[in-house]
C-alpha cells in the first residue's frame, strides 16, 4: 500500500509501526550520537554528509543493531548501506533492488529532480517499508513489515 499522503512531524505521532516510531523517537530526534560507537558518523562526515544526517544514521545503526555498514557499496546480510549523492543511479537501483536483509539509506533524496524521481520510484517498487525525510530515504528489508511508504 502506497501512503504518499501519510505525513507526520518529527515527534512520530500517528505512526502505526512500532519499529518506525522507535526509530523516529530514538534515532532521528536526538541531536547527539547515542552510544560509544562513532565510526559511521566519522566516515560520513569525511564524505561531507551533514552533522545531523550523520548523527541520525549512526543512531539508526546503533539502535537497530546492524552488524556492519558500507558507503556506496552493498553491505552483507544484516548490514546497512548508505548511498551518497556520488553514487550513480544504476548503482542505487542495483543496491536497493537487491536488498534482502538489513537497510539502505539514500542521503539527500531531494537533491535534484532526477534523484528525487529515482528515490520515489524505488519506494514504490520496494517490497517492504520505506520512510522518507528531506535528508534521508530509508528502505528496510524485513518480512514482518508491511509494504508502505511513510514521510517523516
Amino acid at each position: 500500500m502506497w501512503l504518499d499522503e501519510y505525513c507526520f512531524r518529527s515527534r512520530g505521532y500517528g505512526v502505526h509501526s512500532p519499529m518506525l516510531y522507535r526509530i523516529v523517537r530514538e534515532a532521528m530526534m536526538p541531536r547527539h550520537v547515542v552510544g560509544s560507537d562513532h565510526s559511521l558518523y566519522d566516515a560520513l562526515r569525511l564524505r561531507k554528509v551533514g552533522r545531523r544526517t550523520a548523527t541520525r544514521l549512526q543512531n539508526l545503526f546503533t539502535l537497530e543493531s546492524y552488524t556492519e555498514w558500507c558507503i556506496d557499496e552493498p553491505s552483507a546480510a544484516g548490514g546497512v548501506t548508505i548511498l551518497t549523492p556520488d553514487c550513480t543511479a544504476e548503482k542505487v537501483r542495483e543496491i536497493v533492488g537487491g536488498l534482502e536483509e538489513g537497510a539502505v539509506c539514500a542521503t539527500y533524496p531531494l537533491l535534484g529532480y532526477q534523484r528525487r524521481a529515482l528515490c520515489r520510484e524505488l519506494a514504490k517498487v520496494h517490497r517492504s517499508m520505506s520512510a522518507e525525510k528531506p535528508q534521508l530515504m530509508l528502505y528496510f528489508a524485513r518480512t514482518d513489515l508491511r509494504k508502505q511508504h511513510i514521510r517523516i
